[in-house]
Order: structure tokens, then sequence, then C-alpha cells
């Protein structure tokens, strides 16, 4: 008899461009994870795959995006589902998109107020 042997995915790095369609997957198949971080996933927002992993994944404590594209009003979405939960939350300023509800200098107070901290979102350097 062969054994089945299943181990929870809990932290995630993809340190290089990751597809939509494998981030859908995480937020379908990684109920357990806890830290997600995206380096790259191209110009294609990611908002609904944001959301389905802030649905699903109710261990997710740790969050990173590099270069990668997300509206405001969806960050804002996932920032309402996954609350003070939310233990670091490092985000670039140019992944946010600015939408009909939320611009840049509106969004930080928004988050703000659903983590219990204040927050800004990371600055590139200017070297």
């Amino acid at each position: 008899m062969k054994r089945k042997y299943h181990i929870p995915v809990t932290h995630l790095y993809f340190g290089r461009s990751v597809s939509k369609e494998v981030l859908g997957r995480v937020g379908m198949n990684c109920p357990r994870l806890v830290e997600l971080v995206v380096c790259a996933n191209g110009l294609r927002p990611l908002d609904e795959e944001l959301i389905r992993i802030a649905e699903r994944c109710q261990h997710l404590s740790a969050i990173g995006l590099g270069e990668c594209e997300v509206s405001c009003s969806a960050f804002v979405e996932f920032v309402k589902m996954c609350g003070r939960r939310l233990s670091q939350l490092s985000i670039m300023e140019e992944v946010l998109i600015p939408d009909h509800k939320y611009s840049l200098d509106e969004i930080h107070w928004e988050v703000s107020k659903h983590l219990g901290h204040v927050w800004f979102p990371d600055m590139m350097p200017t070297w």
C-alpha cells in the first residue's frame, strides 16, 4: 500500500516572475499559507488573486509585493479581509495603482485603519 504524504505550504517566495495563474492557484491550494513574497509578475494587476488569497489563506500574516500591480481598491479590500493579523506588510509604492476609490495619498490612512497602526507603502530608494 502506497502512503500519500502532504506537507502544507506555509511560506512562498517568488523571486522571479510568477504568473497570475500560479498565484490564483496559491489561493486555492495553500490554506495554511503564512507568508507570501512576490518579487515580480509583470504588469497585469493581481486584484482577483490577492482577494482569493485573503479569502482562503486564513493564517496569512506576512506579505511582500515588489514589481507587480494591484489596484488601490483591491489592496484595501485585501487588508480589510486579513485585518490585524498582518504583522508584516511590505508593499512598494509603485505596486499600487490609483483608481476611482483611492489615490496614493489616501490609501495609507485606509490601510492604517484596518491594520490598527500607521502604515505607509515602501519607497524605492533613489541613488
